[in-house]
């Protein structure tokens, strides 16, 4: 179990797990110089210590409050039994901030569906689980600020959330924007996924969190009007093409309008 200290160095001020044989200041250096991944909100490096796989998440002024956010998110997703990254140290300087965690291991949900796919029982299965998860964060008073399939890794039998820097908690939230959610994990296009596949998570979900059916009715209705929407926006698709094809053909692996298919 991790167990976290108060920790500073020049000028940094946080949080790191007094238990893990980390050295912060060569995580920070590897954050500065190694080769990463950009985002909109920050720059994650990945490499290779005494205590496995680390991400190094750099968050440039003013966002650095977003390492402390999740900080504490994952640790209060843990603690509510949801699968969450283990943080190693959150710290801020300056508005700046760095976040390192483990390896959550596992694999993305879009590649655990692919695979999956192959068993119908399978990908149902984790369809299930997807829709009954959700409902159990929702439940739970947390709204996940960023619910993309590479947000969401397959560990097992367990889903785990990552990226919480933007993730809140709040029972009126859930009523405001929980549905949002859905939209995140739906406006992608994902091999071997049906539109009856993306029901199926509504329907757990619905079940789980004993929405009537025509609350449920409503809530697909709206999830597919909005993932319409953000599809036009994020990969410039004209409305009126997206209302003439429909949202069938819209989300279609291997269509016109995936994006790995390239432009139709």
């Amino acid at each position: 179990m991790p167990r976290y200290v108060r920790w500073g160095s020049s000028g940094w001020r946080g949080w790191r797990d007094a238990t893990a044989r980390i050295d912060p200041l060569a995580c920070l250096r590897a954050a500065e110089s190694e080769a990463g991944r950009a985002s909109r909100h920050a720059r994650t490096v990945c490499f290779t210590t005494a205590e496995g796989v680390l991400f190094v998440k750099s968050y440039p002024a003013p966002g650095g409050w977003r390492a402390t956010r999740a900080f504490r998110m994952a640790r209060a997703l843990a603690a509510r039994g949801f699968g969450a990254p283990e943080v190693l140290l959150a710290a801020e300087r300056a508005r700046a901030g760095l976040l390192v965690a483990r390896d959550a291991g596992g694999e993305d949900l879009a590649s655990a569906l692919a695979r999956r796919g192959l068993t119908r029982v399978g990908k149902r299965a984790l369809l299930r689980a997807l829709g009954n998860e959700v409902a159990r964060l929702h439940r739970a008073g947390f709204v996940h600020g960023d619910l993309v399939p590479p947000n969401v890794r397959v560990r097992g039998t367990e889903l785990v959330f990552l990226d919480n820097d933007r993730t809140r908690r709040g029972r009126f939230l859930v009523r405001l924007v929980g549905r949002r959610n859905f939209v995140q994990l739906g406006r992608f296009v994902v091999v071997g996924l049906t539109v009856t596949d993306r029901a199926r998570v509504l329907a757990a979900y619905g079940a789980e969190r004993g929405l009537s059916r025509p609350a449920r009715h409503r809530l697909g209705k709206w999830v597919v009007r909005k993932t319409i929407a953000r599809r036009c926006v994020i990969d410039h698709i004209p409305p009126g093409t997206a209302a003439r094809v429909g949202f069938r053909e819209l989300m279609r692996s291997g269509g016109p309008f995936d994006p790995a298919c390239g432009p139709s």
